[in-house]
């Protein structure tokens, strides 16, 4: 019989924490968020703390996100989160369905600079309705089209709109 166990399914070796590489990540959670997440190399790290002559845990950590235009992929605007110097990853919230965004780590500098450490990937936050594109290929019958504005209309509906709604659909349907 095959040995199923844990151990002898990963071979008693563990996925390291760090790889070593300096890259920020960032992925869309659902329509309103995204997540990022880094790592920096110890050298980097290091080079910073030269260029700013402060150790790291208090340097002024801030992912700034970008928030671009669909199309053309230039800048609309960004806003600044400061973050804690041991994170290495971040939930961040952009109330932005259907758009794309751009995530830099970097650190403000003496004067207000904003120095880039880090630049992600760029990301298109889902939608947060109903497509308004009609596929052939997936189109609803009739019935089912009537089954489904049914069932929403139904539950938007207050109890006791609802229970007379019933009702009445349940009389129409006995004659018919």
């Amino acid at each position: 019989m095959q040995d199923l166990s844990k151990e002898s399914l990963d071979g008693n070796e563990a996925l390291p924490q760090y790889y070593g590489k300096d890259r920020l990540v960032l992925l869309p959670k659902d329509p309103n968020w995204i997540f990022a997440y880094w790592e920096l190399n110890p050298g980097t790290r290091r080079q910073i703390e030269n260029r700013v002559q402060k150790p790291w845990n208090l340097l002024d950590l801030n992912l700034r996100v970008h928030r671009l235009q669909m199309l053309e992929e230039k800048e609309e605007d960004f806003f600044d989160i400061r973050i804690v110097p041991s994170a290495d990853n971040w939930y961040i919230n952009t109330n932005g369905p259907d758009r794309k965004y751009l995530v830099e780590l970097g650190v403000f500098l003496e004067g207000g600079h904003f120095l880039s450490i880090l630049q992600s990937n760029t990301v298109t936050t889902p939608r947060d309705d109903i497509s308004d594109i009609i596929d052939e290929n997936w189109k609803l019958t009739d019935w089912q089209m009537r089954r489904f504005y049914r069932r929403i209309s139904l539950h938007s509906l207050s109890s006791p709109e609802r229970l007379l709604k019933e009702r009445k659909y349940q009389v129409e349907t006995k004659i018919k």
